[in-house]
């Protein structure tokens, strides 16, 4: 027995001397009790909302550096195939986390929402209209009778904003051109590139964003005109969001652009940083869409 329990410790000692200190070597008369590490698996599932497949790209580092810094919780991007239906799961309360407009972020709070940020923007968050460089469009009333792609109503600097504009310029928003309802801004963009609308509605942030990655767009289709900037897009948190990991998300989004790889993050989705904001922050907007639904005739437009 003696023999026996002196190769035991001098298997013991082997494998220590090796490194394997994980491995807890005994004598037979201990009781052996496993001992379990932390199961990485069990934090919880943050489900961050985009509105289409082209947004994983954009937003693949600002994913990467939440979960890094974050340990309350484990983010994964959900996108849609369109701004409808990214819209339906909004309303339903399916993300834990999205960016959206102002005008969504006011419905939103109502619900299952709190707004706990905005984006601010260095080119500020105005409204492009783009145009096809083979469409002869130089003046606003060179847009009369031609069609215009837009991804609708729902897109605030990516519609409202340029039909208010184009009304103050004198047109007919109800009846002066043709509408193409486009499923996401780089639909439109492609449509404009193809030939197949005259003119197109964006934000300015998408459009210098989507350049980036598509160059060769900017050779056919150009910003025409761009309209004044509102309050940039809103972060929105669930209600039920854990305060514990709300908080921690929120501290780690106000100081995103202090450090160097936070920085790339906030720039690559087109903005330079977040600060505080509520659903007061937002209250201006509200008059930007009573004046809208006074104008237009066509609740769809």
């Amino acid at each position: 027995m003696k023999k026996m329990l002196v190769f035991l410790n001098v298997i013991c000692l082997g494998m220590v001397g090796m490194g394997l200190v994980g491995i807890r070597c005994t004598s037979v008369d201990e009781r052996y009790e496993p001992k379990y590490s932390e199961d990485s698996n069990a934090k919880r599932i943050l489900l961050f909302g985009v509105p289409t497949q082209s947004y994983y790209g954009i937003t693949d580092l600002f994913v990467k550096y939440l979960n890094q810094n974050l340990t309350g919780g484990q983010m994964e991007t959900v996108a849609s195939s369109s701004f409808l239906g990214y819209n339906e799961k909004l309303d339903k309360g399916y993300f834990d986390i999205t960016i959206v407009n102002g005008m969504i972020a006011l419905k939103s709070s109502e619900k299952e929402y709190l707004i706990e940020a905005q984006a601010v923007d260095e080119a500020g968050n105005s409204g492009a209209i783009l145009v096809n460089k083979d469409s002869a469009i130089n003046t606003f009333s060179d847009l009369k009778g031609k069609t215009i792609a837009t991804t609708g109503a729902l897109a605030l600097p990516g519609h409202i904003l340029q039909m208010l504009f184009l009304n103050d310029k004198g047109l007919d928003i109800n009846n002066d051109f043709n509408m193409k309802y486009c499923e996401s801004f780089e639909s439109v963009f492609l449509n404009l590139f193809l030939g197949r609308a005259s003119a197109g509605f964006s934000t300015i942030t998408s459009w210098n964003s989507f350049i980036k990655r598509r160059p060769e767009i900017a050779s056919r289709v150009v910003v025409k005109w761009q309209t004044s900037p509102i309050i940039g897009n809103a972060v929105l948190f669930r209600k039920d969001l854990d305060k514990q990991t709300a908080d921690q998300l929120k501290r780690l989004l106000l100081s995103m652009h202090t450090t160097e790889e936070g920085k790339k993050a906030v720039e690559k989705i087109g903005f330079l940083r977040f600060e505080p904001a509520t659903s007061h922050t937002y209250a201006p907007i509200r008059n930007i869409l009573k004046e809208y639904k006074a104008l237009v005739t066509d609740q769809k437009k």
